[in-house]
């Protein structure tokens, strides 16, 4: 869709809908309208009206989950981050007997887990929401921290940017286009 008056862009869309809702039928397959949903990405605060298939209307969400990306109403990805930065708290205490301070792991075994366990939890769609504000990504470049921390037992006055740099690996999650840039 494209940008414009609210109430054109539901109409075009109401269109497409009764469009594939007789296709739906033709070709007798059923949607349960119950769970369908639709975002509509605007800023203001006043929605048009729903959009309708099989002539039900369905109201409009606030969020939806696509491929693993949340996307909210108002593209701030803050619901997204917060979720990926609670999925790698978990995976951090799940692996804490492998990369906790006491561990035998080897630098190089502990450096490897982060980077084929935590990393892609961390980086995942990063493209997409690589342009989020800086304090949601400064949410995730604080766990990313606690486990630079937890990996080489550093102490707590050994700045976060030294401790990145003796681990050589552990790269920047607000980097550009989400590609991870490591520290050197």
């Amino acid at each position: 869709m494209s940008t414009g008056e609210p109430n054109k862009v539901v109409e075009e869309l109401n269109n497409y809908l009764d469009q594939l809702g007789k296709w739906l039928i033709m070709w007798k397959i059923k949607v349960n309208a119950d769970k369908c949903q639709a975002v509509y990405f605007t800023r203001r605060r006043k929605v048009p009206d729903p959009p309708k298939l099989y002539r039900r209307a369905f109201n409009w969400s606030k969020e939806t989950k696509y491929l693993g990306v949340t996307l909210a109403s108002r593209l701030t990805y803050d619901k997204h981050i917060t979720n990926i930065n609670k999925r790698t708290r978990t995976a951090k205490a799940k692996l804490y007997l492998l990369l906790g301070r006491n561990s035998k792991l080897s630098l190089k075994n502990m450096l490897l887990l982060y980077k084929t366990i935590l990393r892609p939890i961390m980086t995942y769609a990063s493209p997409v929401w690589g342009a989020a504000a800086k304090t949601h990504i400064q949410k995730l470049e604080s766990t990313q921290n606690i486990v630079a921390r937890q990996i080489t037992n550093a102490h707590r006055y050994i700045r976060n940017r030294e401790n990145c740099r003796t681990v050589n690996g552990i790269s920047q999650v607000s980097s550009p286009a989400g590609q991870a840039k490591t520290v050197h």
